[in-house]
């Protein structure tokens, strides 16, 4: 008996992974950040309170932040938080949203290949690769992981954001679905991709985004932000198929 586990386990260690459940995603038209471009415009009243809340600060003659009225409309303590603005629509923006069309074997209510599966092994096993540039080096500009369900409507508070790299991985939590649909396998792209019936739906989640002002800024900043693959971030769960240890894949579309 022991032999056989660890024959079994062996096995494991130098299993590749056959055919399994396996969703698609297009990685051109149909995977969007809304807005892709962030505008960060201090004004003279953010740069003003940053300045005199920037901790550590000293001014001259020995004027400190504690013997000092702050002015109105500064928050009591730093950090001093900008909003993002849309450039095309001069809205303030909380969030960016990032939009995938999935597509999925059988039918979408199918309990290993439908919606919900796939929700499950992006939620334990994947995160999206994300690129950032612009004035990353000038400003603080942060975003705060992971990507959420929308709307996010308001101002977001709490702890945990990071500062935009060039390149950052994101882990994810429950999208919002929408645009559920289910297709005969004579539909081209099911036959494309599982000559077999499919279904498709759109996953939508949201980003939060802010600078923090520290005192030393001067104009505006913009951060564009470009969404890029799903990579496996940990191993996902072995299942069996047709007799065959499998494991379950979130991979772009074949063009």
């Amino acid at each position: 008996m022991k032999r056989a586990l660890l024959a079994f386990v062996a096995t494991l260690g130098m299993f590749v992974p056959a055919a399994a459940q396996t969703w698609y995603y297009n990685v051109d038209q149909d995977t969007q950040i809304t807005p892709a471009t962030l505008d960060f415009d201090p004004t003279s009243q953010d740069l003003l309170c940053a300045a005199l809340l920037e901790p550590g600060a000293t001014p001259a003659g020995g004027v400190s932040v504690e013997n000092l009225t702050l002015p109105a409309g500064c928050p009591s303590a730093p950090p001093v938080v900008v909003w993002g603005v849309d450039p095309d629509t001069g809205d303030t923006v909380y969030a960016a949203l990032i939009t995938v069309k999935f597509w999925g074997q059988k039918r979408s209510s199918n309990s290993r290949y439908g919606v919900d599966a796939l929700v499950r092994v992006l939620k334990n096993n994947y995160a999206l690769h994300v690129d950032a540039s612009g004035d990353l080096d000038e400003a603080d500009a942060q975003f705060l992981p992971p990507l959420t369900t929308p709307p996010v409507s308001g101002p977001v508070g709490g702890s945990g954001w990071y500062a935009w790299r060039s390149a950052q991985s994101l882990s994810i939590a429950d999208p919002e679905v929408s645009d559920v649909q289910n297709h005969y396998w004579w539909n081209r792209t099911c036959r494309r991709l599982y000559n077999d019936n499919c279904w498709s739906a759109v996953f939508t989640w949201a980003l939060p985004v802010r600078l923090v002002v520290h005192g030393g800024e001067k104009g505006s900043y913009q951060v564009t932000i470009t969404p890029g693959l799903f990579e496996e971030r940990s191993a996902s769960t072995l299942s069996v198929s047709g007799g065959e240890l499998t494991r379950p894949a979130v991979i772009p579309a074949p063009r």
